[in-house]
């Protein structure tokens, strides 16, 4: 999730660039509980516990509209992104389910500091796709993060 932040002049400092901690990385079975699961597993810079969201061959359309195939190159393009300590909060959430299969949308407001101590605030949405996977619970198979579902 690059969220702009080379439009939004947002740089990273080598040594902060794989920023990682500790995981949770527990299976999430309540629909409903996945945002909230993602939201704090991003604010607390869990690199590994986001990416166990993940199916293993996730499509992930970062939000400058960039496709990425599988979950090392959705790592590769969050742990940028988490090196900067940003804080998230995913609202008006909605699912749609067939069988295992969930069609939900979001719209979310990003805070991030750059690299002169300015906080910036960006909004946007996610387009997400998710499988409900015996054992593995809901995990994402597509995450568009590049346009606002209305």
């Amino acid at each position: 999730m690059a969220l702009g932040l080379a439009s939004a002049g947002v740089g990273l400092s080598a040594d902060r660039a794989f920023a990682q901690m500790a995981s949770d990385t527990a299976p999430v079975t309540d629909l409903d509980k996945v945002y909230d699961a993602w939201q704090d597993r991003f604010n607390a810079g869990d690199l590994d516990g986001l990416l166990a969201l993940y199916a293993a061959d996730v499509t992930y359309v970062n939000p400058d509209g960039v496709e990425l195939a599988g979950q090392e190159a959705t790592r590769a393009d969050y742990a940028g992104l988490l090196a900067l300590k940003p804080k998230i909060e995913i609202g008006d959430r909605k699912h749609v389910v067939y069988q295992n299969i969930a069609l939900t949308t979001n719209h979310w407001t990003l805070e991030l500091t750059d690299a002169a101590g300015v906080v910036q605030t960006l909004t946007g949405g996610g387009i997400e796709v998710l499988r409900n996977e015996d054992g593995a619970g809901w995990l994402f198979i597509i995450d568009d993060a590049s346009r606002s579902a209305s």
